[in-house]
């Protein structure tokens, strides 16, 4: 890197730069290097698989789907609005929810959220840190598959009437096992393209 910066080129190009370097030791390059583009002021093209790294290092982002450009923008943009099925499962995790809308509300089994877009047959998109798990006393309802102790967090596996959903939950004092039942609260839903094109 030094060495390119030396020539002072118009634009940087990275190619998988990281993908052989330890989990740890990439965090730090990656934000060497971002800090080197910042206070150079370069232009650099970075070229990455890890969806993570892509996230931490850009400014805006060309997601490509065999050879075609999926959605370009910025790292919020395409974690929280994703305009397809490809770019929601590829950017991230992402619980994917088929329904129908009818009036401005999405519906799937006994979930309902308010959705913008036509009436017909529809996808969501939800992160799994923005799904609560709550008491089994309001819908929409589910119950605990799996468990799974992360050190700074919860991963759920959670059986509904609308499908698996990936639950990421912060740790607490009592842990929910295999078999609880819990409520569900979805925030951030996101309407997305269910055939892989731009969302009504």
């Amino acid at each position: 890197v030094a060495r390119a910066i030396v020539q002072q080129p118009d634009v940087l190009l990275f190619d998988e730069p990281l993908s052989n370097v330890d989990a740890k030791l990439r965090r730090r390059v990656r934000a060497e290097i971002r800090d080197l583009q910042q206070r150079f002021g370069l232009t650099a093209v970075y070229v990455t698989h890890d969806q993570e790294e892509a996230l931490a290092v850009s400014d805006r982002i060309v997601v490509m789907d065999h050879g075609r450009i999926a959605q370009i923008g910025t790292p919020h943009d395409l974690y929280d609005r994703p305009n397809s099925r490809f770019v929601a499962d590829f950017i991230g995790d992402a619980n994917l929810i088929e329904g129908e809308v009818a009036g401005g509300t999405f519906h799937a089994a006994d979930l309902a959220l308010p959705v913008s877009g036509p009436d017909g047959p529809a996808l969501v998109s939800v992160r799994p840190e923005r799904i609560a798990l709550e008491a089994p006393d309001a819908a929409p309802l589910g119950t605990v598959a799996s468990a799974s102790y992360l050190g700074s967090r919860m991963e759920y596996v959670v059986t509904t009437g609308f499908g698996d959903l990936l639950v990421s939950a912060p740790i607490t004092a009592q842990a929910l096992t295999p078999g609880a039942k819990v409520g569900l609260r979805l925030d951030g839903a996101v309407r997305t393209a269910r055939d892989g094109g731009m969302t009504a």
